[in-house]
């Protein structure tokens, strides 16, 4: 049982926005992202707050099925699951559960058959950050004007390229780029990396999914970030140069800026 003793007078605050577009090649949106901030301020303060994204892997049959399967389950499953009671571990507990949810749906429903997805999670707290992470959307912290990518791709050039056997930019068009190696669905059992930092007022929390990139690079990423027009527009207005560039993915933009931590 959680326990929801104690002070919720002071509680972190944040701006959040999102933004979805199934881009100018695909038939259908496959990304999805949701996101909760309790109402209950025990419950706030206990287990924080949880923002998710996910993408439906290409070429697989129900992509979005499985990312809005996998986005609304892990938020399920954290805040009303039977898990552990420290929230990092809770939310491993409920990112396993997702990821076997998936591969449950895939291995006994024909029309699910081999679909999988990406998912990542922040989820904030008492002025600490923790991401769970598999596949290749991303995670990005905007703090004092630096971008910085908290997250490590899952994709079969990503890992060539921390190995030293492809440059950043062979990998930018290699024909292989987007061929991932860790994914929702694949396994019962997956494997998931887990990162946490402090918080701070200010920051701005960024996960995206792959379709953002595709024709976007991270330093016109970080200026848009920059910009003091609502957040809103400036995620429409990323989406727009996205599709005019060519649109090849579906997009899906999450931020979350940070403006007070207690």
């Amino acid at each position: 049982m959680l326990n929801l003793k104690g002070s919720t007078r002071c509680q972190t605050s944040f701006e959040v926005h999102g933004h979805s577009d199934k881009g100018q090649i695909r038939p259908r949106n496959e990304d999805y992202f949701s996101y909760f901030i309790p109402a209950d301020k025990r419950i706030l303060k206990a287990l924080g707050s949880l923002f998710v994204v996910s993408d439906g892997v290409g070429g697989h049959v129900a992509g979005e099925v499985a990312s809005a399967e996998a986005v609304n389950v892990i938020l399920q499953e954290f805040y009303f699951g039977d898990h552990a009671e420290k929230p990092p571990q809770r939310l491993r507990d409920a990112f396993a559960h997702a990821s076997l949810h998936i591969f449950d749906l895939a291995s006994h429903h024909k029309r699910f058959a081999n679909m999988q997805c990406t998912l990542t999670a922040l989820l904030l707290r008492q002025g600490q950050y923790f991401i769970a992470h598999a596949g290749d959307s991303k995670a990005f912290l905007l703090r004092d004007r630096t971008l910085t990518q908290l997250t490590k791709d899952h994709s079969l050039v990503a890992k060539l390229v921390r190995m030293g056997l492809v440059s950043p930019e062979q990998a930018k068009t290699h024909p292989y780029r987007h061929m991932l190696i860790r994914a929702l669905g694949e396994s019962p059992l997956l494997q998931i990396d887990m990162f946490s930092g402090s918080s701070e007022p200010g920051d701005i929390f960024c996960l995206i999914t792959d379709g953002i990139l595709e024709h976007l690079t991270e330093e016109e990423l970080r200026q848009y970030l920059l910009k003091k027009a609502g957040m809103d527009s400036i995620q429409k207005k990323i989406v727009d140069i996205v599709n005019e560039r060519g649109g090849y993915d579906n997009m899906t933009i999450l931020t979350v800026k940070v403006t007070e931590v207690c």
